[in-house]
């Protein structure tokens, strides 16, 4: 019976093209017109991540204007203020709040938190020319997996790399080189034509996470085998488009629970979200 099923799955992939499956994948995300009729995007998420046994619920909100602007802002951690990571079409900037120090000094009795701690001053740092053109692809709006919209009209080209199963869900796998390069795979339902899974390994890997200039900035440059994973397992509508809801990200073997609070789309930027301080 399995033999039988994954014949037909290998002869629907022989079937279809690229251009078949991403189209279809546009229809079931709400419509190419409606997806790139999306001007301005706000997501706020709750990210609950795994850390020396605990666990650590960090709020997230994502920014996006189409063309204009990029912004993820996240929430404090041990003892730290909000970051963020700012694009636009013409600069970059990764704010790095005021950091606690950790360990004494010397004979002090401080250690965590105590007289004897070293800390760090808040710092605006400007994103080289080089990063910022990498990261461009974050200005586009046209829903939760931009890229794959009209792909070819934006310089992106797709290759159909077979089917594989993910969480026992049969996808086909694509693989999107952008305009700049950089690559990308996406796992698309061989049923609902949704994105079940996203991956990316190196920089591309640690972007997802939203971290990813934020580690440059303290000069830490993700291995090129790094890998992240972003597994969608509930869509919702809103608006007549779908958006993720639940998923699980991962980069290496740290997985982390998503959980998308509020999604608004075209419902305007407030100002705040273009100032860098």
């Amino acid at each position: 019976m399995a033999g039988l099923f994954l014949l037909a799955v290998t002869q629907t992939v022989h079937a279809q093209t690229v251009e078949d499956i991403i189209a279809k994948y546009e229809t079931a995300e709400g419509g190419r017109e409606k997806l790139q009729g999306i001007q301005n995007l706000e997501v706020v998420s709750s990210l609950k991540m795994g850390f020396m046994g605990n666990t650590i619920d960090i709020p997230v909100t994502l920014v996006r204007e189409k063309g204009k602007l990029y912004r993820k802002q996240i929430g404090g951690i041990m003892g730290m203020g909000e970051s963020y990571t700012m694009i636009t079409d013409t600069a970059g900037y990764v704010y790095v709040p005021a950091m606690r120090g950790f360990g004494r000094r010397g004979g002090d009795e401080g250690g965590f938190g105590g007289p004897g701690e070293q800390g760090t001053q808040p710092s605006i740092i400007k994103i080289s020319p080089e990063d910022l053109a990498a990261q461009q692809y974050e200005l586009d709006c046209d829903g939760p997996f931009a890229a794959l919209v009209n792909y070819a009209a934006k310089g992106h080209t797709a290759q159909l790399m077979g089917t594989s199963k993910v969480s026992k869900v049969p996808c086909y796998k694509i693989k999107l080189t952008l305009k700049s390069g950089q690559t990308v795979f996406y796992y698309i339902d061989t049923e609902t034509y949704l994105v079940k899974e996203m991956e990316a390994t190196g920089e591309m890997a640690v972007n997802m996470t939203g971290f990813g200039s934020m580690m440059k900035a303290f000069g830490r440059n993700p291995d090129k085998n790094t890998k992240a994973t972003l597994l969608v397992k509930e869509y919702q509508d809103f608006n007549g488009i779908k958006y993720p809801v639940k998923a699980v990200l991962s980069l290496g073997p740290v997985e982390s629970d998503v959980e998308n609070t509020t999604v608004k789309i075209n419902e305007g930027i407030e100002e705040k979200w273009h100032i860098v301080k």
